[in-house]
């Protein structure tokens, strides 16, 4: 840095600006600590089955979640988008707009600006760009109630977050996201954030290789199922080892280092909604893993076992 000269202003203003580009190469886009606590753990799939689990909603609220999953599809016969976790509609699904809109607006109308409130995750089921211009017309629709995350450009050191009562996340579709971010005009804020994952999806050895790229003022959170760090599939997991913690921490270190917030995949004990392949098989067991990803500094972990999750979110300090 060059030394700083009081008869002239030159040496000083140098100094200024490689300050300023220290800031914006090593602040990283969404400190660790300024993600909500409230939504360490969230609803997955939070919405019925063929009919099954219409309460899904109101018992994650009811169990004190404020973080819910929404998947999204395109109806062709009717001409919108619905919540469903297959693209294969049946014409009964419900709308996006009746099944979260409608029943949450009361609610978000009353929190107050300026505090994180509802995290919504929208996972779209295809690259279709029906839900995806659907969901970006909600989002401009309800302006007044969202958080905003920085402008197309601009680096992720100036892009904070202004935090609003319903924060959305898009999951999913690499390409609807992509869809998404380009309606965007360059001149307004982001009103959701995009999620990247693990290249091709795949396990990989080195965690270094999960991040290719580092976040920007658009892809914030880093999305990955949790084999990614056991390698097996929940249900055929054993003990979860030393090794395997330490494996965790590593993934979220560097995540954190490239500017992500980190999201990690079902995490559950003995539920059987969306079938038993993300069981651990006991209480204990993904209580274990629960209480390693918080200590490890994972965000935000996916779980059906909305009841459980509420009474150990009450239990964070």
């Amino acid at each position: 840095m060059p030394v700083v000269n009081e008869m002239t202003s030159q040496p000083r203003s140098a100094a200024i600006q490689a300050l300023r580009l220290w800031v914006l190469v090593f602040a990283g886009s969404l400190p660790a600590a300024d993600y909500p606590r409230q939504w360490f753990l969230n609803a997955h799939n939070c919405y019925p089955k063929q009919g099954r689990g219409s309460d899904r909603l109101e018992r994650a609220r009811r169990a004190g979640l404020s973080a819910v999953e929404v998947d999204l599809a395109w109806s062709e016969a009717r001409g919108c988008t619905v919540v469903s976790h297959t693209t294969k509609v049946t014409g009964s699904e419900p709308r996006l707009q009746e099944y979260f809109f409608t029943p949450m607006l009361p609610e978000l109308r009353r929190m107050s600006l300026g505090r994180p409130g509802v995290l919504l995750l929208l996972d779209f089921k295809s690259r279709h760009p029906g839900p995806v211009k659907e969901v970006y017309g909600l989002l401009r629709e309800h302006r007044d109630l969202m958080t905003t995350a920085g402008r197309r450009g601009d680096p992720p050191a100036a892009a904070p977050v202004d935090w609003g009562p319903l924060t959305v996340v898009l999951t999913g579709d690499n390409s609807a996201i992509a869809q998404f971010e380009k309606l965007t005009p360059s001149s307004e804020p982001y009103l959701a954030m995009g999620n990247r994952e693990p290249p091709g999806r795949k396990f990989r050895e080195d965690v270094a290789e999960y991040f290719p790229e580092p976040a920007t003022a658009f892809y914030r959170v880093f999305n990955f199922q949790w084999k990614h760090i056991e390698r097996d599939p929940n249900f055929k997991a054993g003990a979860f080892t030393a090794a395997e913690r330490s494996r965790l921490d590593a993934l979220v270190k560097l995540a954190h280092q490239k500017g992500y917030w980190l999201r990690t995949w079902t995490l559950n004990a003995t539920d059987p909604f969306w079938g038993t392949d993300e069981n651990f098989g006991s209480r204990e067991a993904v209580l274990e893993r629960w209480r390693a990803a918080l200590e490890a500094g994972v965000e935000n972990v996916a779980t059906d076992e909305y009841e459980m999750a509420g009474e150990f979110l009450r239990g964070i300090p």
